[in-house]
């Protein structure tokens, strides 16, 4: 009687196609070769049965399997609690990452929580406005932004990217910059982006972002390229209530508390 395969693939090919020795041989696991050994006795041949010799190697093999399997269960485990630990530790800091609805986005982790064996940081939803390492022409002085968009009402609301910041506005210096508005909330209708220099009077547009889920903008324009066209009203602003949930393995830089 033919013994119980070993679970290492060989590879093979029909035709022209070829079959890796990845095959469906390794997804067998202990459950799997005891089934198989109990069918095998049942249905074995009573004038020649298997012998001794055949049954220990084949116990041997579903003990080797057993170990494999009860490794691969403990390494994942202990993987899975580092990347917890991991996760924990960035609480409090703030981080740049790729959300999982992938937006580009930029804020402190106030919690932590594991969905499909895999830790996810919840970032705080306060949008923000910084200066981007990409190129632009924002010359060097003293900004601030409005982000405004109509709600289902028509009522003109917005938010201050800046509202988090000592004196509301953000000094750039130097060269010329690209200044990056992220964690913005979901609209249902288009955002518009306003700029103006601190102690301006008008806010000139910057730019439009029309898909109301987008959360980042980067700004790159010159004072002197800005539209002519100001925002007019005051509106109303609001606080954001979106959720911006990033994988840990997703995270780029990490600025920890106080930093």
């Amino acid at each position: 009687m033919a013994t119980i395969p070993k679970t290492t693939g060989a590879s093979s090919s029909t035709g022209n196609s070829s079959v890796s020795s990845d095959n469906k041989l390794n997804d067998v696991n202990t459950d799997d070769f005891l089934k198989l050994m109990i069918a095998e006795l049942q249905n074995q041949d009573p004038l020649n049965p298997m012998d001794n010799d055949q049954l220990i190697n084949q116990i041997g093999q579903i003990r080797s399997i057993a170990a494999s399997d009860k490794l691969s269960s403990t390494l994942d485990t202990v993987l899975l609690g580092q990347n917890i630990s991991s996760a924990t530790n960035l609480i409090g800091a703030e981080v740049d990452g790729i959300s999982d609805d992938q937006q580009k986005v930029t804020g402190k982790v106030v919690r932590v929580s594991v969905s499909d064996g895999q830790p996810k940081l919840h970032l705080d939803l306060n949008p923000h406005a910084e200066s981007s390492s990409d190129e632009g022409n924002v010359a060097a002085g003293d900004y601030e932004y409005r982000v405004v968009w109509s709600d289902d009402k028509g009522n003109l609301v917005g938010v201050d990217p800046l509202a988090d910041v000592e004196g509301d506005k953000l000094s750039l210096s130097g060269d010329p910059h690209s200044v990056l508005l992220s964690n913005l909330p979901v609209s249902l209708t288009e955002k518009q982006v306003f700029r103006r220099e601190a102690g301006t009077t008008d806010f000139h547009l910057v730019g439009a972002i029309t898909d109301g889920k987008q959360s980042t903008f980067l700004d790159t324009t010159a004072t002197a390229d800005l539209s002519d066209y100001v925002m007019t009203g005051t509106p109303q602003l609001t606080s954001p209530s979106r959720e911006f949930i990033v994988s840990l393995k997703n995270v780029g830089e990490i600025r920890p508390p106080g930093k």
